[in-house]
């Protein structure tokens, strides 16, 4: 973003309208359009008529809001973001150069704390990316944090969910592939480079390191850990989850190994006073 009098005389035309009316939004025949100069270069941006910017939002170079979209008081758009038709940003939330919100997708909430998407991102058609997360413990005057890297291209119908508690956050890394319907919970973490098929579902505080593959229709149960390399067959169910003397033992999947659908030939062994579980 540059910082310059026409950078400045730009977020002050997108606040020039104080209230929106929908009827005559619908019969304004142009865009709203922005041009400046920095650096000796023309950027131009584009809002649609129908869109609703507030006036405090930070709009960055060559951005593109399409129509009935909704941009919060405390977001911030890096350069080149392109929202399609009917996407949203709420809350305190920040996307970093070059993301793409599909139509439908919703990033932010309005509770405490923020949402950070980074560069490159692409966010798909109705996906849900930042929001509160479905914890008991949860406590709305909490503040809860997402974190979300750069290059990941991330399907249709997802939902990533902040933390449950202000000392937490929920982190993805980088270059990731998360493909339709896939869900990854509060306190989550996610390395780089990894793939996510279509319905793999990922419980709260899990921690995937990176290149790890999951085939569709994947769950994994709360607090287990997936090293580097692991792939996880279609349909696998991780967690091994027991009780013993009430404390929930914690499944780990040691690094590169292969995790097909044979659970019932794996071995358990519990490790040490916290009721580790390890699958060999």
């Amino acid at each position: 973003m540059v910082k310059s009098k026409a950078k400045m005389w730009c977020l002050r035309k997108v606040g020039t309208r104080s209230h929106f009316s929908l009827s005559s939004a619908l019969h304004q025949s142009q865009p709203r359009s922005f041009s400046y100069v920095a650096d000796g270069e023309r950027f131009d941006s584009c809002i649609h008529p129908t869109a609703v910017v507030h006036p405090n939002a930070v709009i960055g170079q060559g951005v593109s809001i399409g129509p009935f979209c909704s941009v919060s008081s405390s977001a911030k758009l890096g350069n080149g973001c392109q929202l399609h038709p009917g996407s949203h940003v709420f809350g305190s939330t920040e996307l970093g150069d070059n993301c793409m919100l599909m139509t439908g997708a919703v990033v932010g909430d309005d509770y405490p704390g923020c949402t950070v998407i980074g560069s490159n991102n692409t966010i798909g058609y109705h996906a849900v990316i930042g929001v509160k997360c479905q914890d008991m413990k949860y406590k709305p005057e909490d503040e809860c944090y997402l974190e979300v890297g750069h290059n990941n291209d991330i399907r249709e119908h997802t939902s990533i969910h902040r933390s449950s508690k202000s000392t937490d956050r929920t982190v993805i890394g980088n270059a990731n592939f998360i493909m339709g319907s896939c869900h990854i919970a509060h306190d989550c973490k996610i390395g780089n480079n990894n793939i996510f098929a279509n319905n793999t579902l990922l419980a709260g505080h899990v921690e995937v390191e990176d290149y790890v593959h999951t085939a569709g229709a994947t769950v994994v149960h709360q607090f287990c850990h997936l090293g580097s390399f692991s792939f996880l067959g279609g349909g696998s169910v991780v967690g091994l989850s027991f009780y013993l003397h009430g404390l929930e033992s914690i499944c780990l999947i040691t690094r590169e190994m292969i995790v097909m659908q044979l659970w019932k030939h794996a071995t358990v062994k519990i490790i040490g006073s916290q009721h580790s579980a390890e699958v060999f």
